[in-house]
């Protein structure tokens, strides 16, 4: 039989070749693209990848960026399957294609460079140097690994990611390629992905595969069979005139228009056409040498990638045999070179020949396999793959001790999901190992089960969690009291994820099976138990604190005194809040611990309007979670509180810049509406509506669930009501202003509903008062909506009168009462808003654009005065710093009131500055009539005729009616 047949030219995909050059060239040109590609077996969607990128590496020029591949191939292992073994050799590409040098660079940080030499034990020696650190299990910190690296690489290099045969994939591979397909992280980026269409169903750990089929930002590609045209072109380009007619029928009806069986039909070179499609397979397989036969069965076994060294152990030949037997096999187009070794031309191969061998000699192949992993090395990854032969090979006490060694290695951490899967797997072989207790290290099959539902818990894989410790906890017989409560207390953390609630009866069936014991792992549980049962009261949360000292687990005492530390903030003390989340800081060194406090001290100061120093702890956050490999998780979050924090600092710009990098970075909703949220108040402030409009309609359209977390529901609201002031000080006409004030006093209540903690309150405190501002300039006209300003009025002075929540700060009590003053006459408003300038100091109290909005109130009412000079001063002052720090909004008023009041104009500027009624309202004043008539003439109220000339004094720069009525005459108005 002849070797392999490959048609030289694509047939039948010029569609989708085009769609991922057009992907491919976007990432090279600096605009990240990712795309998906999905189809069965042989459908050619490997082949579609390498001619795109071959097509891509031709039409480079000089100019563009060099191109890097990096290949995360996915192999088919089950629940066995090697950990990190896809992205290892992902890494490895990275590596070949920049050198050691550049992608030590691109780490960025320790700790990067700690997880990568995990994942690749060639690069550990670059990894040694740095302290080792005790790593909370978490998938983010591998993926953060990666990602950090191929953005870093993507400033220089056009990085072209393929993550091949995803149906296959481990939780932790799934999760990196879905992750990276969503935020495309990085600058000359393209990120492809490749799965089985058919084989994706029930697998849990694919769900975000699957989900990123409703993403519109993410394009797919389905790969079709090829009609009978195609398939005859194809049999051409292979073979060209020699099959007949009725020849390139039968193999087009043969093969389905599968392109992989096409091409093994026209291999048969005149052979009789087999009846199955496995048989079809096989041919190539059974033709070739005894020699060549056995090397190939081998591989087969041995997986999808098979280290050259460890098949020579296998296989015990000679390397000159190994080599003619590897060689033949080549030939044969039966498998492929890959870095370190070798694998199959197509997983359909491999399938076929694996089913092929004799099931005993499959066993023993499985056996030699694990033997040779076993001399070759200790890291969880080959101890991991050791498991899984052993199991295979049917010795299920040797798999089991394997397994117990895969677990006590570095990296077991990094990969949770398989983590967890390996013990479970330790519990469903219990039965039929002898003393599995002993060679478990001591540890219950309660324990075991228990470890396994930790690992899913911080696998995010809350459900399977439950059902872990769930299966834990029914287990019959006699069980360990301590052991039993660790267990309940994990149902308790995983009811938390799932609904959103403590159980209480495992949480009391718990402190009753560790009450009045004294050893320390009792006390730790106690310790936690309580922590979360007494969350509510101070003296419980206080007793657990002591009982975790007592109980001598740094860990266990930094989680009660940080559940304390958020109970003093909940009750208002700060003070001790702070002190007891500096002291957790104090006695953890694992990072979510440092995080989780952290927190704590940057919100007592947000929440404090101490914005200045809220920035500086969510910065310091920030860092830390770089250095430690965590920007996706900790990072993240950080880098969300950094940029609220920026924006009552008046640092816009920068806020916006970090609320880009988080949407890059997270993907759950919630997290991301909070990023969002940055950027819709941006556009707020920056003059931009529709931005604005767009963000609020994603929320209520895409991601109307996060809604229902009281964080998110209370920070839309308020940004709600911010926009609904906005259009109420932009909107002319009388009438459309007194339904837009209508519209913002529902708004506050909506606002006033969302505030479930009295501490967020004073937050909203300058927005209340400018609602109330406004209203009272348009209330009269409806004693329903005077009602309304009126109670809003009330619970801004119950907060202020005297201030007795944490935030309202002396300058925003001067802004609340200078915003009330809006009957006042100028000289007490002018006061006002002079003390509240006075009063602020930079970095707190008073959000920086409300410190815009308190100076272009006091240049309104320096106009009114007279003082020309000063306002126009002001002004100037006020465009300068709102231009600087990215306040448009603010800034374009400062411009429009300057224009409005004829600032460093002359008269006829100033009369152009009057609008439509504001001229007619002048001409009747000259005219010699009173607002009353005015009214009458105009058919609006006394008052509005009031505030209409009022304005137009302002505008002119003239102190009365005579003066404005002298000064139309002379501008022949």
């Amino acid at each position: 039989m002849a070797g392999v047949a490959v048609s030289p030219v694509l047939i039948g995909r010029q569609g989708e070749f085009e769609a991922l050059r057009r992907a491919l060239a976007d990432g090279r040109a600096g605009a990240p693209r990712a795309m998906v590609i999905r189809g069965e077996a042989g459908i050619g969607k490997t082949r579609l990848v390498q001619e795109a990128i071959q097509s891509l590496r031709t039409d480079a020029s000089a100019d563009d960026p060099p191109v890097v591949v990096a290949t995360a191939q996915c192999v088919d292992g089950g629940d066995g399957a090697p950990p990190f073994h896809a992205l290892r050799g992902l890494v490895r590409d990275l590596r070949a294609g920049v050198g050691d040098g550049l992608l030590d660079i691109a780490s960025a940080s320790p700790g990067v460079r700690r997880t990568l030499g995990v994942l690749v034990p060639e690069l550990a020696e670059s990894a040694a140097a740095v302290a080792p650190e005790s790593i909370e299990p978490s998938s983010d910190v591998v993926s953060d690994a990666i990602e950090t690296v191929v953005e870093r690489l993507s400033e220089r290099f056009h990085v072209v990611v393929v993550v091949e045969d995803l149906h296959w994939a481990d939780a932790l591979t799934a999760s990196f390629a879905t992750l990276l397909a969503i935020t495309l992280r990085g600058r000359h980026l393209t990120v492809v992905l490749t799965y089985r269409s058919d084989e994706v169903a029930g697998r849990p750990a694919l769900s975000g595969v699957v989900a990123l089929e409703a993403r519109r930002d993410i394009e797919h590609l389905e790969l079709a069979r090829l009609s009978g045209a195609e398939v005859g072109s194809q049999i051409e380009a292979i073979a060209p005139g020699r099959f007949s007619g009725a020849g390139t029928d039968a193999i087009a009806a043969r093969s389905g228009g599968v392109p992989f069986f096409v091409e093994e039909l026209v291999s048969l070179e005149g052979e009789e056409l087999p009846g199955a499609l496995r048989d079809l397979l096989l041919l190539r397989y059974r033709s070739a040498s005894p020699g060549a036969r056995q090397i190939v069965a081998l591989l087969s076994v041995g997986g999808d990638d098979v280290d050259h060294d460890i098949l020579l152990r296998v296989s015990g030949r000679d390397r000159t045999v190994l080599d003619d037997g590897v060689r033949e096999a080549l030939e044969r187009g039966l498998v492929t070179v890959t870095a370190t070794g070798y694998g199959f031309r197509h997983a359909l191969l491999r399938e076929a020949v694996y089913g092929d061998v004799l099931p005993g000699e499959r066993r023993d192949a499985h056996r030699v396999y694990a033997d040779a992993l076993e001399s070759a090395g200790a890291s969880f990854s080959t101890l991991a793959a050791v498991a899984e032969h052993r199991a295979r090979a049917g010795d299920v006490p040797a798999a089991f001790d394997a397994t117990v060694r895969c677990l006590a290695q570095p990296g077991s951490e990094l990969a949770p999901s398989t983590t967890a899967a390996l013990w479970r797997r330790l519990a469903d072989w219990w039965d039929d190992v002898p003393d599995a207790q002993d060679r478990v290290g001591g540890a219950s099959r309660m324990e075991v089960l228990r470890r396994a539902a930790e690992y899913l818990w911080h696998a995010g894989d809350y459900l399977e969690a439950r059902s872990a410790v769930t299966a834990a906890l029914d287990l019959p017989g006699p069980s360990d009291p301590v052991e039993r409560a660790a267990a309940l207390w994990w149902l308790v953390m995983c009811e938390g994820w799932i609904s959103i609630r403590a159980d209480e009866e495992a949480l009391a069936e718990a402190d009753a099976l560790l009450a009045g014991r004294t050893e320390s792992a009792a006390l730790v549980q106690l310790a936690r138990v309580r922590s979360i049962s007494g969350r509510h009261d101070i003296a419980a949360l206080e007793e657990a604190v002591v009982i975790a000292r007592d109980a001598g687990d740094a860990e266990t005492l930094a989680i009660c005194l940080t559940n304390l530390a958020v109970r003093f903030v909940h009750d208002g003390e700060d003070e001790l809040a702070a002190a007891t989340a500096r002291e957790a800081l104090e006695v953890t060194s694992r990072a979510g611990g440092r995080h989780r406090a952290l927190l704590v001290l940057a919100n007592i100061r947000f929440f404090g309007a101490r914005y200045r120093e809220a920035a500086e702890v969510f910065e310091s956050m920030r860092r830390e979670a770089l250095e430690t490999g965590r920007e996706r998780g900790h990072g993240a979050i950080a880098t969300i509180g950094l940029g609220h924090a920026l924006i009552p600092l008046g640092r816009l710009k920068e806020a916006e810049a970090h609320a880009h990098r988080a949407l890059q970075l997270l993907v759950v909703p919630f997290d991301r509406s909070a990023a969002l949220r940055i950027l819709a108040e941006r556009d707020l402030w920056g003059d931009r509506p529709a931005a604005y409009a767009e963000k609020r309609r994603m929320i209520d359209d895409e991601m109307r669930d996060v809604l229902d977390v009281p964080d998110e529901d209370f920070g839309w609201r308020r940004l709600d009501l911010l926009e609904a002031l906005v259009r109420i000080a932009e909107e002319p006409d009388d009438r459309r202003r007194l339904e837009l004030v209508r519209a913002g006093v529902t708004r506050e209540s909506a606002l006033r509903a969302a505030e479930t903690q009295p501490w967020v309150r004073p937050w909203s405190l300058p927005l209340r008062a400018w609602l109330v501002a406004e209203g009272r300039r348009v209330s009269a006209a409806d004693p329903s909506l005077d009602r309304g300003i009126a109670q809003i009025r009330d619970d801004v002075m119950a907060l202020v009168s005297p201030p007795t929540i944490r935030g309202v700060v002396p300058v925003l009590v001067d802004f609340v009462a200078a915003a009330l003053r809006v009957d006042a006459a100028f000289e007490p408003r002018l006061a006002a808003w002079r003390a509240v300038l006075a009063e602020v100091r930079a970095g707190e109290g008073l959000a920086v654009p409300f410190v815009h909005l308190a100076t272009l109130h006091l240049a309104e009412v320096l106009v009114e005065s007279g003082d020309r000079a000063g306002a126009e001063a002001t002004l100037a002052q006020l465009g300068d710093s709102a231009g600087a720090e990215g306040d448009a909004l603010v800034a374009r008023w400062a411009d429009e009131l300057a224009a409005r009041a004829g600032l460093g104009g002359d008269p006829g500027t100033r009369i152009a500055s009057l609008t439509e009624r504001e001229s007619q309202v002048l001409e009747l004043v000259a005219r010699g009539m009173t607002n009353p008539q005015i009214g009458r003439e105009l058919f609006i109220s006394p008052k509005t005729a009031s505030i209409h000339v009022s304005s137009i004094l302002t505008k002119l720069g003239v102190a009365n009616r005579t003066e404005a009525a002298a000064f139309a005459r002379e501008a022949r108005l």
